[in-house]
């Protein structure tokens, strides 16, 4: 496993709206769609996060660390 590839995906997810909504999707094609390498026991692992807790938390943060919001669903 690369613990690298997991923390980039978790660093990702928690301030980026948009990345968070494509893994809600499905986090496979997210991760392809980025970059992201994991093997498959890492997308087991990750696909089983509540993501509404991680956007909870994202709505916790101090706005200046997390990506832009946009209007237009982009």
């Amino acid at each position: 496993m690369s613990q690298a590839a997991v923390e980039q995906v978790l660093g990702r997810m928690i301030p980026d709206e948009k990345f968070r909504l494509l893994a809600t999707k499905s986090l496979e094609a997210a991760c392809l769609q980025e970059g992201y390498q994991l093997f498959p026991a890492e997308l087991r692992l990750l696909s089983g996060l509540d993501l509404h807790c991680v956007a909870e938390f994202a709505c916790r943060l101090d706005p200046r660390l997390c990506r832009a919001r946009t209007t237009s669903g982009q």
